[in-house]
Formats: structure tokens, C-alpha cells, sequence
């Protein structure tokens, strides 16, 4: 009886990773944060608008550029933008 294993050898396991990795590092430059663009548009609410309009739209509610996060870190992105 031969024993037969599912687990790959190292020659295997050494292409495969080589493999993902080369895939990985092909789709680097196509890969585009909004985590940067966010944060830009926190920091130029809480400089350029009154602390009344940060979590509120304009009157007739055509801006969707409002704060979406807890009010304590607000403050924070306020204090960072000053």
C-alpha cells in the first residue's frame, strides 16, 4: 500500500507562492485607495465649514459631502486641519 499525501511539496509550494506573488505584484499599480480621498474630504469639511454643517446637507440637500463619522474624531480631523 503507498501512502499518498494531499499536502504540496516544497518544489510545489515554492512555484505556487512565486506564482501569487508575481500576480500580486502585476496588480500593485491598478489598486487606488479611496482611504486618501476620504480622509482628504474630512480635513477639508472640518476647515472650510462651520462645526453646524458638518453632519448636515445644505438646505436643499444637493451636497453629499457630510462627516460620516463619530463626533470626537471630527474634532480630531478638525484639530489636524487647523
Amino acid at each position: 500500500m503507498s501512502k499518498t499525501s494531499s499536502a504540496l511539496s516544497p518544489k510545489s509550494a515554492l512555484l505556487t507562492f512565486l506564482l501569487l506573488t508575481s500576480i500580486k505584484w502585476l496588480l500593485v499599480p491598478t489598486y487606488r485607495s479611496t482611504d486618501f480621498d476620504v480622509h482628504r474630504n474630512w480635513l477639508a469639511i472640518t476647515h472650510h465649514l462651520p462645526l453646524s454643517e458638518w453632519y448636515f446637507d445644505n438646505g436643499n440637500g444637493t451636497t453629499v459631502h457630510t462627516l460620516d463619522y463619530p463626533p470626537l474624531f471630527a474634532f480630531f480631523e478638525g484639530a489636524l486641519s487647523n
